[in-house]
């Protein structure tokens, strides 16, 4: 079987499929792997033989149209940079999947995420093949997990839904109905959710049972529950991620840091824009010497080189010996991007930004986690990880308010909850078995296809 898999957004959209394409690649299938251009060395250090696809998502999560538009307090300025971030790259996602098809010769299934499944159906119509889309947190009309927190129960929480899909319809279907004219199909009054599940498409929704019990039970086996989907650790080596050694591990000085003193807190927004670096880990040094806690804070995909004084990431002191302005080094090292696999599990808590990766990875280390959330499924994951007794949630731009972190951190910094969250990491779905499960339910699509 042939899989081309679109996969457009942050690494945090990517870096989970790429996994199912491993997986996919070790059956002996053969996948054909578009990423957004940025995304190409990551995908590129797995083997993946890569080729660009949509367009460069740091780019455009660091635009004005998403960190000053997408904010502002003129509703109709707002709500026209939405709809342009709904469709952003559409153009360049269909008519690089479409050279791809025609490179390969064709397919037999396109697999996609949640971003520009729109193109990725539409163009899967157009060709005859079979859809796929791996979601990563809840997205479809469900009486189980709400998209806005404080509602309760089954109807309200399938009216608000149907209100969102209403929302997203009216920001979309205009974009949508042109990439299907570009296309030569049809427009279309039906909204995309309930032409995927009148195609036979399987939505893989790739987060863990535990965490929504009953959602499997309503939806049924066109959108699978699986787990949260992670590299294994080979694939992690080949990463290389600053921070991390040639064997997978942390380099000598990061390592001998968290050794030297109490597990710390870790601290990442991953490729969340961080609107001022300096604030944050001012933050972060004041709730530390608050609660008498350290700090490993990861920078991301953001600048944090002014951030950690003369030193630098890591925290180190400047040229002289001396410690320069900054966090104290031994209570807060600042690094780059890490594995989280190999530091959280060496860590007693995590503020994140709440994506549905970074979350995952902090579950199956069995921490707690303050989620400082921006947008989109964020809030969702504050609100599941506050119903298990798990986590709090804020909103990111709070978190340099003075005692607003140090708050978080001390209703999560107990006992109790420490206990909660080991036991539901013990709970979680195991990796290997999570991705075996997507590319299980991709397999048969094509199989009952063929």
């Amino acid at each position: 079987m042939r899989h081309v898999m679109a996969l457009v957004g942050s690494r945090g959209d990517v870096q989970p499929a790429l996994a199912v394409a491993l997986e996919l690649r070790r059956r002996g299938h053969e996948v054909v792997t578009g990423v957004a251009p940025n995304l190409v060395p990551l995908a590129g250090r797995l083997g993946l033989d890569p080729v660009p696809l949509g367009i460069d998502s740091a780019a455009l999560l660091g635009s004005d149209l998403v960190r000053r538009d997408m904010r502002s307090a003129h509703p109709v300025r707002r709500v026209r940079a939405l709809r342009a971030v709904a469709s952003a790259g559409w153009d360049e996602l269909r008519t690089g999947l479409l050279a791809l098809l025609d490179d390969v010769g064709g397919a037999d299934t396109v697999v996609t995420g949640l971003l520009g499944q729109e193109v990725a159906a539409a163009v899967a119509e157009r060709r005859g093949l079979a859809m796929a889309a791996l979601h990563y947190c809840p997205v479809r009309a469900n009486g189980v997990v709400s998209p806005v927190s404080g509602v309760r129960g089954p109807g309200a929480t399938r009216a608000v839904w149907a209100l969102g899909e209403r929302v997203r319809w009216g920001l979309t279907r205009r974009a949508e109905n042109a990439q299907r004219a570009e296309l030569g199909l049809g427009g279309t009054r039906v909204h995309l959710p309930t032409r995927l599940r009148d195609a036979g498409a399987v939505e893989v929704q790739a987060y863990d049972p535990a965490l929504a019990p009953g959602l499997a039970d309503e939806w049924g086996p066109g959108r699978p529950l699986t787990g949260f989907l992670a590299l294994d650790d080979d694939a992690r080596a080949r990463l290389g991620e600053a921070g991390a050694g040639s064997g997978g591990g942390l380099d000598a000085g990061l390592d001998g840091w968290l050794d030297d003193g109490e597990p710390p807190v870790y601290v990442g927004f991953g490729s969340m824009p961080v609107a001022d670096p300096a604030a944050l880990v001012a933050a972060v040094d004041a709730a530390c010497a608050d609660l008498g806690v350290r700090a490993l804070v990861s920078a991301g995909w953001n600048d944090f080189s002014g951030a950690a004084g003369p030193g630098g990431p890591g925290g180190a002191a400047g040229p002289d010996g001396a410690a320069g302005p900054g966090p104290d080094a031994k209570r807060v090292r600042v690094v780059g991007a890490v594995d989280h696999a190999a530091v959280l599990p060496r860590c007693r808590a995590a503020v994140h930004h709440g994506g549905a990766g970074t979350t995952a990875a902090a579950l199956r280390a069995g921490l707690p986690a303050v989620v400082g959330w921006y947008s989109a499924d964020q809030p969702m994951w504050g609100d599941l990880l506050r119903g298990a007794g798990v986590g709090v949630a804020r909103r990111a731009s709070t978190l340099t308010q003075p005692g607003v972190l140090a708050g978080a951190l001390t209703e999560v910094l107990d006992d109790a909850t420490a206990a909660r969250a080991a036991a539901l990491g013990a709970r979680l779905v195991p990796a290997d078995r999570a991705v075996a499960a997507a590319a299980d339910a991709l397999t048969r699509l094509s199989d009952d296809r063929a």
